[in-house]
């Protein structure tokens, strides 16, 4: 085998990401909430970031009062220079600006134990035996997303190698604190759990449950009522029993993760008729460059180590600045093209909504369309039409006989209305659907399409949906 040096030339092209460049992607796809921790988080960090006061370029004072302000804001280098070994912020004592948040969340209700903790928690409160409560936490720790035991109580007892009759116990306590039919191992055996349960008895919706369910899942009401030998309206009774029974034990005891919406655009209509478009500022303040960075440098000439530290700090703060500005402006342009484009939409609703793609608002405002998925996401607008996300805006479309395109969410709309406005006892199906769209609307689109958009608004087929006179 042959070693040798040699030098050779290539030419190669790398996209290199700068951290200003990294910084200004992370701090466009921000929402406005994400975008105020995150100001607050560079204020605590940075020194040389402040807010920027208003009024001060009203105050007047005297020449006494003007030294002893600039003496006061001098930097001072010694504390400064313990920035190199301090925690990051945060770890410490609260802040001023942390206080007010903090008092605010006092104000706040701490949410309802509805998790699986707080079963257990209302299970302690009653004095349960520590032998249970273990059992209860491993039967809870057993249970889907839906509140099931799909393998069965009898395989979790012997999966953890004790005795069966302690995770009946428990199971029976847990459906007395929480569910009726905690623990099922099926939607069937919940329904039936949850009958049983009931001050009255109702015997008709328990044999459909026991032994009709499969035909009651593919909407065989006729065959039904002739094999229990009952009316159809005797079996429509008991369907309306079973429509107010849970599907999911567990769905009660989920946590909250709701969270309230603040739009970061705001949308209206002046008295010309005209939209304009701006964005929110409520609670984000204005930031600038600190006063004493270039002074804090001057001093610290002589200190490599701290004049290095104290650069880099500024540069953070200058870039921090640039990529709000820049956050701002390009959510406002997109925002612009968006409102332009879509004006019949808010005008008259989702109906008028047109076709749209992120490539073709990326040409118009001239930015990447990666730039522009960014700075969409998770971006809410308050609209005449309510407040909508901003992704809401772009669609895809189908082609119209008359050449045009129609939306998604346009032909989504109008398969629902159809639907609404169909005979309950012959219900639509596809194929009819789509001569309806066709024929009175233009609008030209393949079975599949419609099958899917149905599936997407849980849409049943045309046999669940009828309905037996």
């Amino acid at each position: 085998m042959r070693m040798e040096y040699r030098q050779s030339l290539r030419m190669e092209q790398k996209l290199l990401q700068s951290p200003q460049m990294i910084q200004a992607m992370q701090v466009l796809q921000l929402t406005a909430p994400e975008l105020l921790d995150r100001v607050e988080s560079e204020l605590e960090d940075n020194p040389f970031l402040e807010l920027a006061d208003p009024q001060e370029g009203e105050r007047t004072s005297e020449d006494g009062e003007n030294q002893e302000s600039q003496e006061q804001d001098e930097p001072d280098l010694e504390g400064l220079e313990r920035l190199f070994d301090e925690r990051p912020a945060g770890d410490g004592q609260r802040s001023s600006n942390t206080d007010e948040s903090w008092d605010l969340l006092q104000n706040i209700p701490a949410p309802e134990g509805h998790t699986k903790d707080g079963i257990l928690a209302e299970l302690r409160v009653a004095e349960t035996p520590q032998e249970e409560l273990l059992d209860a936490e491993l039967l809870l720790a057993g249970l889907d997303e839906k509140g099931f035991l799909p393998e069965g109580i009898e395989t979790l007892a012997e999966t953890h190698g004790l005795p069966l009759q302690g995770f009946l116990d428990a199971q029976a306590h847990l459906r007395e604190v929480a569910h009726p039919a905690l623990g099922a191992k099926n939607i069937q055996e919940a329904y039936l759990l949850q009958l049983r349960a009931m001050p009255d008895p109702h015997p008709v919706a328990e044999e459909l449950v026991v032994s009709h369910f499969d035909d009651l899942l593919s909407n065989r009401l006729p065959q039904i009522a002739t094999a229990m030998g009952v009316t159809l309206v005797e079996v429509r009774s008991a369907l309306e029993i079973l429509s107010i029974l849970d599907s999911r034990p567990l769905h009660e005891y989920a946590p909250d993760n709701s969270m309230a919406i603040q739009p970061d655009v705001l949308i209206s209509q002046n008295e010309r008729g005209e939209y304009e478009v701006s964005l929110t500022r409520d609670g984000l303040p204005d930031l600038r460059l600190s006063k004493n960075a270039q002074l804090a440098l001057e001093k610290a000439r002589n200190d490599k180590r701290l004049h290095s530290f104290l650069l880099k700090k500024i540069e953070r703060a200058r870039w921090f600045l640039d990529a709000v500005g820049q956050r701002r402006e390009t959510l406002l342009k997109i925002s612009k093209v968006l409102v332009q484009r879509q004006r019949e939409f808010l005008d008259y609703g989702m109906e008028k909504l047109k076709p749209l793609k992120m490539q073709e608002v990326a040409d118009l405002v001239s930015v990447h369309i990666s730039t522009v998925s960014r700075a969409t996401r998770g971006k809410w607008a308050q609209t005449p039409q309510g407040i909508l996300p901003l992704k809401d805006f772009f669609s895809g479309g189908q082609a119209n006989t008359d050449g045009g395109s129609t939306s998604r969410i346009a032909i989504q709309k109008r398969i629902q209305q159809i639907v609404s406005a169909e005979d309950k006892t012959a219900p639509l199906s596809d194929e009819e659907i789509i001569k309806i769209l066709k024929n009175r609307d233009g609008i030209k689109v393949a079975r599949r399409t419609v099958t899917k958009y149905r599936k997407s608004l849980d849409i049943p087929s045309s046999t669940m949906r009828r309905n037996f006179g």
